[in-house]
């Protein structure tokens, strides 16, 4: 048991330095694409900091564990949108850019309330993982054409062969998965021990870990006043993890759908989606007192998880 509580930590450990590998490089690779650092967020990003999501659910399913696939998918996405949202706008209110407010945010709430469409039957089947990635085509050829826009007006920078940044890059790729396998195995030992179902173990141990990077980099944005980058890796990596992510998985290995999760942990990501949506929407601000709203929800989701009681949504 203390061997697994410690590679279970480590685990963590090599998914956030091998987040923060593939994050530090992140700069150089922008200055040589010449795009903004909300696009920079969006096509790189959130992709990076969705792979342990990814690679969780995936090991999580070739284990025959399902529900705690789904389940880290639905919760790490429920995660980020109240706690780490949350927690960042009470470090610091945040002021909310037009591209957040008329994009992201409307795909971030379309994303999950397609993933509980196709989820009522039960199972989320090939073809199910099918339309999740052609949704998020139009959301990333939208990102490709601001890019390509905004190269035309961009100064050509002085990176020549950023090799080394790549190489660190893969480098971090490659802990991101490591961590994940041993995320899965080890805290699948303690969770048993426990008593947890695999549900449980979803939505609380995986969901929570796979989170820490998405965590790392809004509330490094945060301190360094770049409003955009943090809700812009909020949304975009929810929309990246319901729709490209899920579908991706779902194509390789169709997976059933726990009922809790279609009747309780579905209808209130959407509830928690549209609720930041009006908070950044009505006052372009995303202030204290409905951060302290967002964490409220979240401790609501958790009091859903342990107690038991459903919360279901007509």
């Amino acid at each position: 048991m203390i061997l697994s509580i410690l590679l279970f930590v480590l685990g963590i450990a090599l998914l956030w330095v091998g987040t923060e590998m593939v994050l530090r490089r992140i700069p150089t690779l922008a200055a040589w694409l010449r795009v903004s650092p909300l696009v920079v967020t969006i096509l790189l990003v959130a992709v990076m900091t969705s792979l342990p999501e990814f690679c969780v659910s995936f090991f999580a399913a070739l284990r025959g564990q399902a529900a705690a696939a789904v389940g880290n998918i639905v919760g790490s996405n429920f995660v980020t949108l109240t706690f780490v949202a949350g927690l960042c706008a009470l470090w610091r209110p945040i002021v909310v850019g037009p591209a957040i407010r008329e994009r992201e945010s409307s795909w971030m709430i379309l994303s999950a309330a397609l993933m509980l469409v196709l989820a009522m039957d039960g199972r989320i089947s090939r073809l199910d993982g099918l339309i999740l990635l052609a949704a998020y085509v139009p959301f990333f050829h939208g990102t490709l054409v601001e890019a390509r826009r905004e190269r035309q007006h961009a100064a050509p920078a002085g990176v020549a062969r950023p090799w080394i940044d790549i190489v660190f890059f893969l480098g971090g790729v490659g802990l991101i998965i490591l961590g994940s396998s041993w995320i899965v195995e080890h805290g699948t030992v303690m969770a048993r021990r426990l008593g947890m179902s695999d549900l449980l173990i979803g939505v609380t141990f995986y969901a929570f870990g796979t989170s820490l990077p998405e965590l790392a980099i809004a509330l490094g944005a945060v301190i360094h006043r770049q409003a955009d980058v943090t809700l812009g890796e909020i949304y975009a990596s929810n929309i990246f993890t319901a729709l490209a992510a899920a579908g991706a998985l779902c194509l390789a290995l169709p997976l059933s759908v726990e009922p809790i999760i279609v009747q309780r942990d579905l209808p209130l990501t959407i509830v928690a989606g549209v609720l930041l949506q009006m908070f950044v929407t009505t006052g372009r601000r995303f202030v204290r007192s409905e951060a302290v709203v967002m964490i409220a929800l979240y401790a609501l989701f958790l009091a859903a998880q342990f107690m038991g009681f459903n919360i279901s949504l007509p």
